[in-house]
């Protein structure tokens, strides 16, 4: 943990794992955010290793750190300062008093565009340049875009194994997403209830169809509901049988519940059969890995590394079928024109390169 002393309560937390480029000076995987057009954060120049490229950050933001005893603050809590770490690198940061977005910097070189920090949960990326100190600055912006906070920490990345693991073979894809009340229009006409038929809540009547077909949603009111078992109260749902939920705390689970308990994580979480493949397994998908995620409400933004866990099932997931959680419906929709349902992948489970998923 940081060995900063301030407070991380009432701290939203989420993990951003974030990479550089080679020592030739192209941009890094994880540089391509517009308007970056210099050289990457790994580039060999006398300026600097940036190459003398000055920090961008948002329009009309300036440069200030803000005294410790500011009410806005942000802190990586995660790698300690001075830390010898692995690829990929994860970071734990966390924001409070009024930040409503976050950036993290390599070297002065941006990793990827400005964050909501209650929407974002983690980025990953994997060091090129490594056995060398870094400097990682973690910026913090009001609603306004005016930077008022300010932490960093430096950290030595040394080189890990890259093997994939074992082989698992070919798995093809659906897509599953967080149903959100404040998307759907119509009348609340449909009333939603807990496994004891007690009500949870009156919603419009294609809200409750998506969140019986998805398994999880947020109502209007901020509360998360999760599939609870099939009950004999309630409205019928579209693939059959009756659903009725339990209501999460929303700060434990901003996206729902797996199988076995556990938050899901958009972008990472698989559904898959656990007769194929076990609750928890560590998997890399070598077709994702490099794949730019373009940023949709909040998500995205990144250059993933191919790396998933088996988080959860369902009743149509059977064999080397799986089901990728994209958050989402926006996101949903932007997967489906990167690798459309129904394409195969190459998959690999319990190796080096993704053990930090690991639960």
């Amino acid at each position: 943990m940081s060995n900063r002393s301030r407070s991380i309560a009432a701290a939203l937390v989420f993990a951003l794992a974030i990479a550089g480029c080679g020592d030739d000076g192209a941009i890094p995987p994880d540089g391509d955010v517009p308007g970056d057009d210099a050289a990457g954060a790994d580039a060999d120049a006398e300026a600097g290793p940036d190459g003398g490229t000055e920090r961008e950050v948002d329009a009309g933001v300036e440069d200030a750190e803000v005294p410790p005893d500011a009410a806005a603050w942000v802190e990586i809590v995660e790698p300690a300062d001075g830390a010898l770490v692995d690829n990929p690198v994860r970071f734990v940061v966390a924001a409070g008093g009024g930040v409503a977005r976050v950036r993290l910097f390599a070297d002065d070189w941006p990793l990827g565009e400005a964050w909501d920090p209650a929407a974002s949960t983690e980025r990953s990326y994997t060091f090129t340049g490594v056995g060398y100190e870094r400097h990682v600055e973690l910026f913090g912006y009001d609603g306004a875009g005016a930077e008022v906070a300010y932490d960093d920490v430096r950290i030595t990345v040394r080189e890990t194994a890259t093997d994939p693991g074992t082989p698992v073979g070919t798995m093809w894809n659906t897509y599953y997403y967080f149903a959100d009340e404040a998307d759907y229009a119509g009348p609340d006409d449909t009333t939603l209830y807990d496994d004891a038929c007690r009500p949870i809540a009156e919603v419009p009547a294609e809200f409750s169809d998506d969140v019986c077909i998805e398994g999880s949603g947020r109502l209007e009111d901020g509360r998360v509901i999760n599939y609870a078992g099939t009950c004999s109260c309630g409205r019928p749902c579209p693939t059959g049988g009756i659903i009725c939920y339990a209501a999460l705390d929303p700060a434990a689970f901003p996206w729902g519940m797996g199988s076995r308990g556990n938050p899901l994580e958009p972008l990472r979480s698989w559904a898959v059969d656990n007769s194929f493949l076990p609750f928890g397994t560590v998997l890399y998908a070598a077709e994702w890995d490099g794949v730019a995620i373009p940023a949709v409400d909040g998500l995205g933004g990144f250059t993933h590394d191919g790396c998933f866990r088996a988080d959860d099932v369902g009743g149509a997931i059977r064999d080397n079928h799986f089901d990728f959680f994209a958050g989402t419906a926006g996101m949903w929709r932007a997967l489906e024109r990167i690798f459309p349902t129904g394409s195969d992948f190459t998959v690999y489970r319990d190796g080096e390169r993704c053990r930090y998923l690991a639960p």
